[in-house]
């Protein structure tokens, strides 16, 4: 047995004030005065051993009244922990607040009965103690400690929220924000509906320096269909193409769902529709098709009917409709065979420029950077074609027949990629195309078909290089052709041979073209489709580097909110960091001083369409011993809460014993006397 206020204890010394009035008062005789001897029938008839037997259970019942009540003062109590309450406790309270919550409770919805029994734990502190409030917002209010009023007003303000943070995240934040508190005990009180998706033992397991007690929130099986995600078969999206947007639909219910309606709309128009079948518990492919009637930046969203859980029944994505896509060539004179690759071409904006002459601002606009057979490569060059690459630029490399090798290898140093050789002039066959290759991609279908290969009748060798190489192309010695490499965010393509007779026939081959024209064709940057909210919190946007007083703006279609994100410059590139700002879905507007750049779509978190939950049985066998787990139900949460931390208190016992010591002393004064007549 321990006490809550062991100073009360002091006050047991007042048992001696009935004992010092025994010894003192009651050995006293009293006269009684009568002028009747009829008066003596009246007399009491006592032995002097029932007299001291009445005084002794009188002393006893004052003693064990006295007692009692400074027990019940002194708060005892029965601990069934080890956790030392004398240095305080700093209480972490999670209360989850994302979509599933929503859903439907006896008393509204789950998240009204989370904050309830959150109230609850609360309640069963001190004003003494330090609290910590943690949902999935993240938000400022939840970055420092609360006192007992605080919390309790903070969890009246719970929204339902789109933010899905991991158990560890959760965990971590709640962490931080407790290590402000000088308490030494620090106990955490999740409360959830314990998604099976969502919880992870492991966080729990990490955190050995607090005590874990798990509340789960009661719920009801529901079964719900998700769209999970889209993507297109295509890299690049022109007018009048007729593309393929693949959807994943996922039923995570018990029940198969036969023919449901996929309507899929793009700018407002409808495009495709679809009636799919999907078995329980698994997930199915469905491919929509249509044609691309509309430029430049095009907004679509996926939707299906899926009640009641909605949030997750439509899909916004956005792709870009390329108009073309700027190739740049450098180089000492015209090249008529580049010129016809890429010059005749609708979908490229072909562009010369004099290697005596560069307009490096002119870098940054391109999708595709050719250096033709120059002999020389100057330093200003070098360094503006290593920041194009490394900014994520496609740099093709071609050979010239006097080229100065030292030179050329310089720049190819920089970008860890690999280097020429001296010349070689023999004849050599293409021996080898690689047809899995990204460059050679829906280029070649019958792998079984001999192809013409190309001749070279000079060439420069190309050694492997430091970074990461794809071979496209070999000779039949096993030597490079036309290689590949990953530099920065960029790539750099080198060719052994350059477009002109002198060096054979590759620059009239087919094969040659495939992967020359790809490259400029993979370059072309497609935005993101979409980006999901509360995990992608940041948007990238390529050539839009500028000054730092520019301001972006992002803007919701639907006109619900604007807001100015967090810039950071990067080289070329600028990102837009949102920091939570965003909490619908939708499409968004991206402004730079009022010139709409971009638009960007956003969705849901995903997380939180598996409605499949642990139950407290599932939960005890899961966590173990790692933690400890409550029923939210439990008539008296409180003081179930203080009963399980405090131990069993004795107070009220104590007080009733000093009660009932208090009623037996009035009994035995008042009836002793008329059971001895």
């Amino acid at each position: 047995m321990k006490f809550a206020n062991p100073l009360f204890l002091i006050a047991l010394s007042a048992v001696l004030i009935p004992l010092i009035i025994h010894l003192f008062n009651f050995r006293r005789y009293k006269t009684v005065y009568f002028s009747n001897v009829k008066m003596l029938q009246e007399v009491l008839q006592k032995t002097k051993k029932e007299s001291r037997l009445q005084q002794y259970i009188v002393l006893a019942l004052r003693m064990l009244a006295i007692a009692a009540l400074v027990m019940a003062f002194a708060q005892a109590y029965l601990p069934k922990n080890k956790i030392d309450t004398k240095n305080g406790n700093v209480v972490s309270i999670f209360v989850d607040n994302s979509f599933s919550m929503d859903a439907n409770a006896k008393d509204g919805n789950l998240l009204y009965d989370a904050i309830e029994a959150a109230k609850n734990v609360v309640n069963a502190f001190s004003y003494g103690d330090d609290f910590v409030l943690t949902t999935h917002d993240f938000s400022a209010k939840e970055s420092h400690l609360l006192n007992k009023d605080e919390i309790l007003s903070l969890l009246d303000d719970i929204q339902v929220s789109p933010q899905s943070r991991s158990m560890a995240e959760i965990v971590a934040f709640a962490n931080n924000t407790a290590s402000y508190s000088t308490k030494s005990n620090h106990l955490n009180y999740y409360i959830s509906d314990f998604q099976k998706n969502a919880l992870d033992v492991k966080a729990l397991d990490a955190d050995t320096s607090a005590y874990h007690f798990l509340i789960p929130i009661e719920t009801r099986p529901t079964d719900n269909v998700s769209l999970d995600s889209c993507w297109f078969l295509a890299p690049v999206f022109n007018l009048g193409q007729n593309v393929t947007l693949t959807v994943r639909i996922h039923n995570y219910g018990t029940t198969d769902v036969e023919k449901l309606p996929v309507k899929l709309y793009v700018n407002g128009e409808q495009k495709a529709l679809a009636a799919v079948d999907v078995k329980a518990e698994s997930s199915a492919d469905y491919q929509l098709n249509y044609t691309i009637t509309g430029e430049a930046i095009q907004c679509g969203v996926i939707r299906i009917d899926d009640s009641p859980i909605t949030f997750d029944d439509e899909l916004y994505f956005v792709y870009e409709v390329a108009e073309n896509n700027s190739v740049l060539v450098v180089q000492s004179t015209p090249n008529r065979y580049l010129k016809a690759l890429y010059g005749m071409d609708s979908l490229f904006v072909y562009q010369e420029m004099n290697d005596k002459q560069v307009n490096y601002s002119q870098f940054a606009q391109c999708g595709l950077l050719v250096l033709d057979q120059l002999k020389t490569i100057s330093t200003g060059l070098a360094y503006e074609v290593v920041k194009y690459v490394e900014g994520g630029g496609m740099l093709l490399v071609f050979p010239s027949e006097e080229m100065d090798v030292k030179s050329v290898n310089a720049l190819l140093a920089q970008l860890m990629v690999g280097r020429y050789g001296e010349k070689e002039q023999r004849q050599l066959k293409a021996g080898h195309i690689n047809e899995e290759s990204v460059y050679f991609s829906g280029a070649i279908r019958n792998t079984r078909q001999q192809f013409d290969m190309p001749t070279a009748t000079m060439y420069y060798p190309i050694s492997a290089g430091d970074g990461v190489m794809e071979e496209v192309m070999t000779f039949e010695d096993g030597s490079l052709l036309l290689s590949s490499y990953a530099c920065g965010k960029g790539r750099v393509m080198l060719s052994a041979v350059a477009m002109n007779d002198a060096f054979g026939d590759a620059h009239r081959n087919a094969l040659f073209f495939v992967p020359l024209h790809n490259a400029a064709i993979m370059n072309v940057k497609q935005i993101q489709l979409y980006h999901l909210i509360g995990r992608d919190d940041y948007v990238t946007l390529r050539n839009t580097a500028t000054s730092a007083d520019k301001v972006f703006t992002v803007r919701a279609q639907d006109a619900s909110m604007d807001f100015i994100p967090e810039q950071r410059l990067s080289g070329g590139e600028t990102m837009l960091y949102f920091h939570s700002q965003i909490s619908k879905s939708g499409f968004y507007d991206v402004f730079l001083d009022d010139v709409k750049l971009t638009s960007i779509a956003c969705n849901l978190n995903r997380n939180e369409s598996d409605l499949n939950y642990y139950d407290a049985e599932d939960l005890e066998e899961l966590v173990g011993e790692q933690a400890q787990i409550m029923d939210a139900q439990t008539k008296d949460l409180s003081k179930h809460i203080a009963d399980n931390f405090n131990g069993t208190p004795l107070w009220r016992y104590f007080l009733l014993l000093a009660i009932a010591c208090v009623i037996a002393e009035i009994c035995v004064l008042r009836f002793w006397r008329v059971k001895a007549k």
